[in-house]
């Protein structure tokens, strides 16, 4: 698990990884720690290799944290984030970019281990994939990556962060296949709400400007799936 920490005062930056390095000695956990000073030397890092968890301060010179999680999300929406600030000012402000838990210095182990234990399990959670064939080759898919697929004819196309994939199975099978964050929202097309940035009058824009259609009967139950799904995830942020 590569996990990187993006803080302009060395000594919070230090202080972290020595919590982190204790919580992976004491719970048998192999990670791989990165340092920055600067939101822009961590875009640049994350644009060649995106980190499965960012511990990211907000007040920092230059791109501050809010702005840098905002350029990062729009590479890869899939890895967990951490603010740690002095202020709680920006807590609702980090709802919206999907963070995993909002850390107030000055540091204190149990909140670093709580921070880390909540990147963790999201960590083992999209570990999970479907094995679908793909040009006569069976493909491991990690369900995380999986933005939305759409059936054509007789072919599926799975969309991904890293690209899409053609496959060739009953879209109504592949639902049996996919769980949790999965919805089916129209006959022809199943959404991941870990992708969706937003839900319109006719369809989810999601976090790439793809748009996915709401199927015209029952669009109430898939605004109510969509408000349940929001809601769960502000339920499990910090207070």
């Amino acid at each position: 698990m590569r996990v990187a920490i993006c803080d302009d005062s060395v000594h919070d930056a230090e202080l972290i990884c020595a919590l982190l390095r204790e919580h992976f000695e004491k719970n048998g956990f192999a990670g791989e720690l990165y340092t920055f000073s600067s939101g822009e030397a961590l875009e640049k890092a994350f644009a060649a290799c995106p980190f499965d968890a960012v511990f990211l301060d907000i007040y920092m010179g230059g791109m501050n944290g809010l702005e840098t999680a905002q350029r990062l999300r729009e590479t890869d929406c899939d890895f967990s984030l951490v603010f740690i600030t002095t202020s709680r000012d920006h807590a609702l402000d980090s709802f919206s970019l999907g963070t995993n838990d909002y850390v107030v210095k000055p540091i204190k182990r149990g909140e670093i281990d709580r921070a880390f234990t909540r990147c963790r399990d999201v960590f083992l959670k999209n570990g999970r994939f479907i094995e679908v064939v793909s040009n006569r080759m069976k493909q491991k898919i990690p369900l995380n990556k999986i933005q939305f697929m759409e059936v054509y004819g007789k072919e599926i196309f799975i969309h991904t962060s890293a690209g899409t994939i053609k496959a060739s199975l009953p879209l109504d099978e592949l639902e049996k296949m996919v769980t949790g964050t999965f919805l089916r929202c129209h006959r022809s097309y199943i959404v991941n709400l870990n992708h969706v940035e937003a839900i319109g009058q006719d369809d989810f824009r999601m976090r790439d400007g793809s748009l996915v259609p709401l199927r015209q009967r029952g669009r109430a139950e898939l605004r109510d799936a969509y408000a349940d799904f929001l809601s769960d995830r502000l339920f499990e942020a910090p207070s």
